[in-house]
């Protein structure tokens, strides 16, 4: 006696989603405790609006390294805030809801942590600052580190196109047809 046994579609959704949250959750640059332990639901805007309702709240923020100051004892980053995507790194800067400052315990290389570096960090919400940017005064977030991701710096590319000095358009007959040479086009050797 054979059963033909199909799964509801309700099953199939519930394990679709489980495969999907395990395959997103082990893509981020945050580690899984810190992941964990991070408010949901809580956004940038909520935050800037209000960042004494969030105090002791870990948080995993993103954006552009605008400022990075070494105290005494700690390193003070100005960050443009810019929302992350599915891996946690930050999307455009034209997306940005605002600022917040970074504190980390040590020191951090400001020819490293330098200006535009895209940066991805999860820390704990420890109250707010006041601070003017040109004629405006500010309130903004004050985060103290737990985790820092640093990303790399995009490749600068040259000029695609590969020009060989031995080539002559004229002569070939199939010009403008560039068929096998595109692999020196888009050759690795032609980016910085």
């Amino acid at each position: 006696m054979t059963t033909n046994y199909r799964p509801s579609a309700k099953i199939i959704a519930i394990l679709f989603s489980t495969l999907l949250a395990l395959f997103f959750s082990g893509c981020s640059v945050v580690s899984r405790d810190v992941r964990t332990s991070a408010a949901t639901g809580l956004n940038f805007a909520a935050l800037k609006q209000n960042p004494g309702a969030h105090i002791d709240k870990t948080v995993i923020l993103g954006g552009y390294i605008l400022e990075t100051r070494n105290l005494a004892d700690q390193t003070r980053l100005i960050i443009l805030q810019a929302p992350l995507d599915f891996v946690d790194e930050p999307k455009s800067r034209d997306l940005s809801r605002g600022r917040f400052i970074l504190i980390h315990e040590g020191f951090l290389d400001p020819e490293i942590y330098e200006k535009d570096r895209k940066i991805t960090v999860a820390g704990r919400v420890t109250g707010s600052e006041k601070t003017r940017i040109s004629e405006h005064d500010y309130t903004l977030p004050v985060i103290r580190a737990v985790e820092i991701h640093l990303w790399k710096k995009p490749r600068q590319r040259r000029d695609l196109y590969y020009h060989d000095p031995f080539y002559d358009p004229f002569y070939d007959p199939f010009y403008p047809w560039y068929g096998p040479r595109l692999r020196y086009w888009y050759h690795p050797y032609y980016y910085r």
